[in-house]
């Protein structure tokens, strides 16, 4: 789509193809911040597609997806649920129901470099800077803070079984 900042990104399109945008180029990390993982822009062949591509490239990829409500996973199924099955060393999901930090948004972080952003809240719309190692770090710090607090998901690992 484009390699420069876009504001005013709407939710869930065109919100899923620049998701898919970010994965397709990403080289060796991919983290996906989202509170339920929604099915309108996550839940899509082209994604997996892209997922599976990334974690196959090296051993050394690494693809975390932190959520905080796993029911209507469990409740609906979803496509990323099926791939962590088939790559569960590249392909992470945890949980994290609550942190004072995590205020509902919805984040996909490239690298080091590319950031996908919508503020917690339907009404919000997110922003996009491919190219912004700043931003990204930022976002990404906060993540690495979550992912930290986060446990795996008895539910998600009883899916699998």
């Amino acid at each position: 789509m484009s390699s420069e900042f876009l504001s005013g990104v709407e939710y869930p399109h065109p919100f899923d193809e620049l998701v898919v945008e970010l994965c397709d180029s990403a080289g060796r990390h991919l983290c996906i911040q989202s509170p339920r993982l929604d099915h309108e822009v996550f839940d899509s062949s082209d994604l997996v597609r892209a997922i599976s591509a990334l974690a196959r490239r090296s051993r050394q990829t690494e693809v975390r997806i932190l959520i905080n409500d796993s029911r209507p996973l469990v409740k609906r199924g979803h496509r990323l649920i099926e791939l962590t099955r088939r790559l569960p060393t590249s392909v992470r999901i945890r949980k994290l129901a609550e942190h004072p930090d995590w205020n509902g948004e919805t984040v996909v972080i490239r690298d080091q470099e590319g950031v996908l952003y919508k503020p917690g809240g339907a009404d919000h719309e997110g922003f996009y800077e491919p190219e912004s190692r700043a931003s990204t770090r930022r976002h990404l710090d906060l993540f690495n803070d979550l992912w930290r607090y986060s446990v795996e998901d008895t539910e998600l690992r009883a899916l699998s079984m």
